[in-house]
């Protein structure tokens, strides 16, 4: 009887040992760290969609900026300056920046309808057919007047390229410009524009032009005949125009 209780006891004591040192190994090894939860970035909330990005660099090209008894564009004017190899080409785009969408090329000499700028005139608006000519008639519909400013709506292409690579055509006629007569509520005033490029300055010469008349509470309906010349200086003002303008109240 003694024997068996003993046995027992032993028994007892060594299944306590071998628990005892079951939970100390489980308390001595390390905790198991829970995995980090996955963050999911939305593109609704954190993230602006590609569209949205270029959709706001997209700007029409405006006609009629001229006044409301010029033409829907203000002339003509073809591609030049490029500066070849695999860059031999004008890109054409949605809006007034580099950053926006390329939509098209123009290659060397291709003619374009000069129609719109942006604040500064280094981007100009341009009205075009994917032929690489304009149409000997005004299909286009840049020559005829709409009497306000608003966004082009004729059948041909429109995008917005970099001044410095456009030279403007001359006059129509080689025949001595002769402004129109001054009425009562029509004023002149002689004005300047300088810039790094021929077209550049020209621009410019108009946009301070627009300005002036817009300040007087008038608007500008004779451009007159435009004069430019290199001035020998570098940079913004390697080249100046001037121009004698009517405005009329």
């Amino acid at each position: 009887m003694n024997k068996m209780v003993g046995g027992l006891v032993a028994v007892i004591v060594l299944l306590v040992g071998a628990v005892m040192y079951l939970l100390g190994q489980q308390s001595a090894a390390p905790a198991r760290e829970e995995p980090a939860p996955i963050e999911v970035a939305t593109e609704k909330n954190d993230a602006t969609p590609a569209g949205v990005e270029a959709a706001s660099l997209r700007r029409p090209v405006r006609v009629g900026t001229g006044g409301p008894h010029a033409d829907a564009c203000r002339g003509v004017g073809s591609v030049a300056n490029l500066p070849g190899g695999a860059d031999d080409f004008l890109a054409v785009r949605e809006g007034p920046t580099v950053e926006a969408k390329r939509i098209d090329k123009l290659k060397d000499d291709a003619p374009v309808y000069i129609c719109d700028q942006n604040s500064d005139g280094s981007w100009i608006g341009i009205v075009y057919q994917a032929n690489g000519y304009l149409p000997t008639d005004d299909s286009c519909r840049a020559e005829e007047n709409v009497g306000s400013v608003r966004p082009y709506e004729g059948p041909c292409l429109t995008g917005w390229v970099s001044a410095k690579y456009l030279v403007p055509h001359g006059q129509d006629s080689d025949e001595p410009y002769v402004p129109e007569p001054v009425a009562a509520s029509r004023f002149s005033f002689d004005a300047d524009g300088f810039g790094s490029t021929e077209f550049v300055a020209a621009n410019y010469l108009n946009l301070r032009a627009d300005r002036r008349a817009a300040a007087e509470g008038g608007t500008v309906v004779d451009r007159g005949r435009r004069e430019c010349r290199q001035t020998g200086e570098s940079d913004d003002r390697a080249w100046v125009c001037r121009a004698t303008y009517i405005y009329e109240k």
